[in-house]
């Protein structure tokens, strides 16, 4: 193995994960500069220095593979480092408790992949560490697929802000799954019904609450606040969640089994709200007023055929952005914002291009 190879650990195998092992890191292989060499899931892994062979990891991760350890990954960073290899971690997991590993990550060796949320809308105190971190060890942190799955919403930001320009507001139906979800669903139907279809497709979070509850758009918020220079923070949106209290803090599984308590309470927001509307849209949006005051919120609503959103196709996100330089004329960007096959494309963009970044060693 050559000493300037790049080794892959992916955290989390499972509808992303399993889709870019799949589809995308094989690819790889045209390129001897980068390889999966180790794969990590809440009890499992597998590390082969050498390369895992893709065609059946599954089976080598089955067979082959042992237990993970909270450090499991860390240990592995720095015996790639040792190898003379330079460590790149994918983290395609939703999970809290995995973010805050970032640091020790950064500290050990490893540069970063994100299609987790967490550590981008972290508390900003952490966030900020996290940066310091990345900056005094000099590794690349990319996670464009946090926020549209692979749509260049997050590279748009960038690039406005690079260029002297001003984000004024960005607004529009950030979530893939909400999309999909309320493009199909017509007052009358059983939402609990369009859900569980959604989450069956992959196209929603494990724990369809984050979704529905607004806490999916209300992180890819802040992420696209902090894009822009803007130091928002969960707390400073205004959320609106359409999970009944009484379903919020059950297991996952029994949230789903409890579709009749969901259609009930939904059926009732909605006659109270807007009986006569037929189609809904979950907007969220984020703002820098004149003065430099910042506000967002996310906000479930009516919308009739006259709205931008009323067409889209199911499962489209919709990114208006609005800016010194894009105000009368603001800058769209829409297509699909969830599923495996868009976030694993968008994961392996990242991948790509964090590649070229360490063997250009920019």
């Amino acid at each position: 193995m050559s000493q300037a190879e790049i080794a892959i650990g992916v955290v989390g195998v499972g509808t992303i994960g399993s889709y870019w092992l799949e589809h995308f890191a094989p690819q790889l292989s045209l390129d001897s500069q980068a390889c999966v060499t180790a794969l990590f899931r809440s009890t499992r892994r597998l590390e082969v220095p050498r390369g895992i062979a893709l065609a059946d990891w599954r089976a080598q991760l089955q067979a082959q593979g042992e237990d993970y350890h909270a450090d499991s990954v860390e240990t592995w960073v720095r015996a790639s480092c040792q190898r003379g290899q330079r460590p790149m971690v994918l983290d395609l997991t939703a999970a809290k408790s995995i973010s805050r590993s970032y640091p020790s990550w950064l500290a050990a060796g490893a540069h970063l992949i994100s299609a987790n949320k967490y550590a981008g809308s972290s508390a900003l105190d952490a966030y900020q560490e996290l940066h310091r971190v990345r900056q005094q060890y000099q590794r690349h942190w990319l996670y464009n697929t946090t926020v549209g799955a692979g749509l260049p919403i997050l590279s748009a930001v960038n690039e406005r802000c690079r260029c002297g320009d001003e984000i004024i507001r960005i607004e529009g139906n950030l979530s893939g799954s909400l999309s999909w979800i309320f493009q199909n669903y017509r007052s009358g139907d059983s939402l609990a019904e369009w859900i569980a279809k959604a989450q069956q497709q992959g196209l929603t979070e494990p724990d369809p609450r984050l979704d529905l509850g607004g806490m999916d758009v209300a992180r890819k918020l802040v992420i696209l606040a902090r894009e822009a220079g803007w130091p928002l923070q969960l707390a400073d949106l205004e959320i609106q969640n359409r999970v009944p209290e009484t379903l919020r803090e059950i297991e996952t599984d029994a949230f789903m089994d409890q579709g009749d308590a969901l259609d009930a309470a939904f059926d009732a927001w909605r006659e109270r709200t807007a009986p006569q509307a037929q189609q809904w849209v979950y907007l969220g949006f984020i703002e820098r007023g004149k003065n430099g005051e910042l506000r967002g919120g996310t906000e479930l609503k009516a919308i009739d055929e006259s709205s931008l959103y009323a067409r889209l196709p199911a499962g489209n996100a919709n990114f208006t952005l609005r800016s010194r330089q894009y105000d009368e004329n603001p800058l769209v960007i829409q297509g699909p914002g969830a599923g495996p096959e868009v976030t694993a494309a968008g994961v392996h963009s990242d991948v790509l291009q964090l590649i070229a970044r360490l063997n250009h060693h920019v």
